[in-house]
């Protein structure tokens, strides 16, 4: 079973954009607070470090996905809005809160 699911209107649009999508976790506060992951941004370009990224080839698309994120059984990816409102959203993303010492 693939872990990445999008349709061609996505590939074809990230294309157009780039080819590239990088998924970074997004901390409303401190990433140190010990609060969880809130949500994901998505990008269109490659991270300046990569080291802490998962590069994922998927039908000529590149996808970075980052060490703190995990997928929980499939990653969508899809693209919504229309016009100059488009964007994208993805689901699929664990959302979970760090371990604090006891």
């Amino acid at each position: 079973m693939n872990r990445i699911h999008m349709d061609k209107k996505t590939i074809s649009w990230i294309k157009k954009n780039g080819g590239i999508v990088t998924l970074h976790p997004f901390y409303p506060f401190s990433e140190k607070k010990q609060r969880g992951l809130v949500d994901v941004l998505l990008t269109f370009d490659k991270p300046d470090d990569d080291s802490c990224f998962e590069a994922i080839p998927f039908e000529g698309v590149h996808i970075y996905i980052h060490q703190d994120l995990h997928i929980k059984n499939q990653l969508k990816i899809r693209i919504s809005g229309f016009g100059p409102f488009q964007h994208l959203s993805c689901s699929g993303i664990k959302h979970f809160r760090k371990r604090t010492a006891v």
